[in-house]
């Protein structure tokens, strides 16, 4: 396998309320030190999140971006042959440096729908902290990531032919596409205009395998008791808001439907 699934990145107004509710629910640990605040500031307090695998990105919403689900990251055993593979398969696709203050990846690019990924490779001079070490075992993680697109088998199709991910027997199916880094699954799901109304092409979500999903609702229940502005959020509220639960729990991976505080798409399996 060329790649593994890494890294997610989502943009927020409020670094503090969306790191108690995946630390507390989820048991994610900071793994880096030191990020932007909303002031504008360097908070040392502040930094990435992890399960043991995957690390989560708090990035301080900045203007001109949105709020939410930014993009994810993957890491690969030769960057050389990623860029040689989309030199000669998909050579519209862009790939530039990141920011020297990014942990995680030196390198960022995008599928053919535009989706943004970064690129890391172990040796990269700013992959650091964290992102350096093995991870560990825990029992709640993040088992996959989804996207929503017009078009999913060009796209799973990318996904397989650059990064050598797999489908998972089974799964795939009714024009969705479940591939597989042989631990967590990128998710490739249908989209059009009538089913997702108001929700553009792109990011969809990510969910989390738990050890027990009752209890699980549970933990969920008292921290939206003790901490209400970091409790997970009901998504069938407002005219739509039945139509897009019901396109996240048609997601086969999905048992429990929810959205963390700034309304991100989560789901859980156990």
């Amino acid at each position: 396998m060329l790649a593994k699934l890494r890294h997610i990145a989502v943009m927020t107004e409020n670094w503090d309320r969306m790191a108690k509710f995946y630390q507390t629910i989820f048991g994610m640990k900071k793994i880096t030190n030191g990020m932007t605040d909303e002031n504008g500031n360097y908070n040392k307090e502040r930094g990435h999140l992890s399960d043991g695998v995957i690390g989560l990105a708090l990035l301080q919403r900045q203007p001109g971006f949105r709020s939410g689900f930014d993009h994810f990251g993957l890491e690969v055993d030769d960057v050389q042959k990623v860029r040689d593979r989309l030199k000669q398969f998909y050579p519209d696709v862009y790939i530039a440096q990141s920011q020297s203050h990014v942990p995680f990846a030196g390198l960022r690019s995008h599928d053919p729908d535009g989706n943004q990924f970064d690129l890391s490779q172990k040796g990269m001079a700013n992959v650091r902290e964290g992102y350096l070490q093995e991870g560990w075992e825990q029992p709640r993680w993040i088992n996959h990531i989804a996207l929503r697109s017009a078009r999913p088998a060009p796209i799973a199709e990318f996904y397989q032919k650059i990064f050598e991910l797999q489908p998972v027997e089974g799964l795939c199916g009714d024009n969705s596409f479940y591939l597989s880094d042989g631990k967590v699954l990128l998710v490739i799901r249908p989209w059009d205009m009538d089913a997702y109304r108001g929700l553009m092409a792109g990011l969809d979500h990510f969910g989390f395998k738990v050890d027990n999903l009752e209890q699980t609702k549970k933990d969920l229940d008292v921290l939206a008791g003790s901490a209400p502005t970091s409790g997970a959020r009901k998504i069938a509220t407002g005219r739509d808001g039945e139509r897009r639960q019901k396109n996240l729990e048609d997601c086969k991976l999905c048992k429990q439907s929810l959205s963390d505080p700034d309304g991100v798409l989560l789901d859980l399996t156990d």
